[in-house]
This record gives C-alpha cells, sequence and structure tokens, in this order.
C-alpha cells in the first residue's frame, strides 16, 4: 500500500471516528439542541420573536407545509419518492376557489369534488409508478408539471379572491382554546396518519414495502395495490392542505404550491433524524414543519427576505441531510 493511500485510508477512519463520537454524543438530542439555538438567537435578534402572537404566527404557518410534509413522509416510507406534493395541493388551492368562485357551488358541494380529484390524482401516480413500473421521480415531475399548467388554466392565470366562501374562510381563520383551528386540524390529521402508519395493517405493508419489497412480496403483500393506495393517501393529504390554504389566505393563485415545498422537504428529513434514528415518521415530520417554519418567521422578522430566505431554506435542508446520515451511520436514506 503507498502512502497516499495509508493516508486517505487513516483520514477516512479519523473522520468515521468523529462521526461516531458526535453520534454517541448527540444520539436522539441533536436536533432539539439545534431547535433551541435557533429560538434564542432569533429571540436576541429580535425581541418580539417569542411574543404569544408572533408564536401563534408560526405555529399557523408550520400547520399547512406539515400536513404536506405529512403526505411526503407516507410516500418515502415506502420506499417511493414524489415531486408532485407541492403542485397537487397548488391545483386544490386554485380548483377549490374556481369551484366555489365561478361555479357558485356549496363549500360541500366543492370539498366533495376535491374528495374525487383528490383519489384520481393518486390513482394516476400510483397506477404509473405500481403498475407500469415507471420511476416515480420521472411520474411525479410529469404530473406536477401538468398540474402547474393546470392552475393557470383553471383560473385564467388569474388571482382569484371574489366568491370564496366567508364562511369557511372565517373558520379557517378561528380559534380554539386560544390555538389557531389550523393546528387542531393539522394534529389530529397527523394523529390519524401516526394511526395508519403505527397501528393498522396497511401502514405495516407499507413500512414493509419500504423496507424491502421483494421480502414483503414473498410475505403476501400485495406491493402493487400497498403502492397505488400509499399515492392515494399522500394525494388525499395535498388536497386537504390546498382547501384549507384557500381558507387561510381567502383566496388562490397559480403556483401557491412551490412555498411548501422546501419546507416539506426539509421537515420530512428533520424528522428522520431527529426521531427513530433515519427513519421517517410523523411526529418527526412534525417538529421538523416547526422548525422550518421557526427559521422562516425569524429570518422575516431579521428583515431577511427574498432569495436570501430560500438560500437559508435550502442550507435547512442539506444540513438535515447531513445530521441524519451523521446520526445514522447511513450514507442515505
Amino acid at each position: 500500500m503507498s502512502n497516499t493511500e495509508e493516508s486517505t485510508l487513516t483520514q477516512r477512519r479519523s473522520g468515521s471516528t468523529r462521526a461516531s463520537v458526535l453520534r454517541r454524543r448527540l444520539g436522539p438530542w441533536g436536533v432539539p439542541l439545534i431547535l433551541v439555538a435557533v429560538v434564542v438567537t432569533f429571540q436576541l435578534i429580535n425581541e418580539r420573536f417569542l411574543s404569544m402572537e408572533n408564536i401563534a404566527t408560526i405555529l399557523e404557518g408550520a400547520m399547512l407545509p406539515a400536513i404536506v410534509a405529512c403526505a411526503l413522509t407516507v410516500v418515502l416510507i415506502m420506499g417511493q419518492f414524489d415531486l408532485s406534493i407541492q403542485a397537487m395541493a397548488g391545483f386544490a388551492t386554485v380548483f377549490f376557489a374556481v369551484l366555489m368562485a365561478n361555479f357558485n357551488l356549496t363549500v360541500i358541494s366543492a370539498l366533495l369534488i376535491m374528495a374525487v380529484v383528490a383519489v384520481i390524482l393518486g390513482l394516476v401516480n400510483g397506477w404509473f409508478v405500481a403498475y407500469r413500473g415507471l420511476n416515480a421521480l420521472v411520474v411525479t415531475i410529469a404530473t406536477a408539471s401538468l398540474l402547474n399548467g393546470g392552475e393557470f388554466f383553471v383560473s385564467d392565470s388569474k388571482s382569484i379572491s371574489v366568491g370564496i366562501d366567508k364562511s369557511f374562510v372565517g373558520f379557517v381563520r378561528s380559534d380554539a382554546l386560544g390555538v389557531p383551528i389550523l393546528v387542531w386540524i393539522t394534529l389530529a390529521i397527523a394523529g390519524l396518519v401516526w394511526l395508519m402508519l403505527d397501528q393498522t395493517r396497511f401502514g405495516r405493508e407499507l413500512k414493509a414495502v419500504g423496507s424491502n419489497s421483494e421480502a414483503a412480496r414473498f410475505a403476501g403483500v400485495n406491493v402493487r395495490r400497498v403502492v397505488m393506495l400509499g399515492f392515494v393517501v399522500s394525494a388525499a393529504l395535498c388536497v386537504i392542505a390546498g382547501v384549507l390554504y384557500t381558507g387561510r389566505q381567502a383566496q388562490a393563485y397559480p403556483l401557491t404550491g412551490l412555498e411548501v415545498l422546501l419546507p416539506s422537504f426539509a421537515a420530512c428529513f428533520i424528522g428522520a433524524a431527529m426521531f427513530k434514528m433515519g427513519k421517517f415518521n410523523i411526529p418527526g415530520t412534525l417538529v421538523g414543519a416547526l422548525l422550518a417554519s421557526i427559521v422562516a418567521n425569524g429570518l422575516l422578522l431579521a428583515n431577511v427576505g427574498g432569495y436570501t430566505s430560500y438560500f437559508f431554506q435550502g442550507a435547512i435542508l442539506l444540513g438535515a441531510v447531513w445530521f441524519a446520515r451523521i446520526v445514522t451511520g447511513k450514507g442515505g436514506m
């Protein structure tokens, strides 16, 4: 072995040793410590950061990305990928508004149609991936492109604000027990998804497929069916998020979903680093969404906006993936 090879090997061993030490010391506490550090930093920058009003703003800002992140978590758990989450949420936002504003439908009627839309979107993604064997990344990129175009088509490339049901807007913007109703809705949805994943046969099959699809197939799991249903669940969650976004903003405009793309991915990977040591999970995803909202809000109060804000969001995602690798000792997720 040459001196160069020995030096390279020594450096790798040294790096591995440092990572092992960091892994043992931090364990599951790394992200909570980062969370505390971020909060303290922003509080020092602006004393209004921890005011009750701003805390409510942070919580409310985390909720819709959290629902979309739960949708992504379901797909990631079953070993797939979905880049259409933002487009499904965005299309739902616009189409739900159009149904009420342009077709004078009641909230209930519009919600029923959106339920059908959710199933169709999930079946399209699931059918191409599970039954046609196409790559999920390619399929969902194509779906996202189609839906983004659909947003401009159904809205006539305009923002929609007149005609959205005021009672629905009032409900989504209301509080319950001093907490924004969106927080309670999100916690309820996340709780149901967690129960589905951890306490039902379908959830166990979903995890089995994500762990080893061939082994799951030999064990009698209908892998294609599970994957398709997983995409349907994901689409349903994205549509719910889009509908709630319409109520929260009292308006809808094309490409709304782009706002939740990075926070949703960051939430999933931060959550994987924080809980269950590298495995995607709902509790971790919620905490990750909260951290992403804290950063976005803190940057706003620190007068950091525009492209700089996007830079920091991207840095969070990259840092989360790196941290997950350190604490789990895995080269990927």
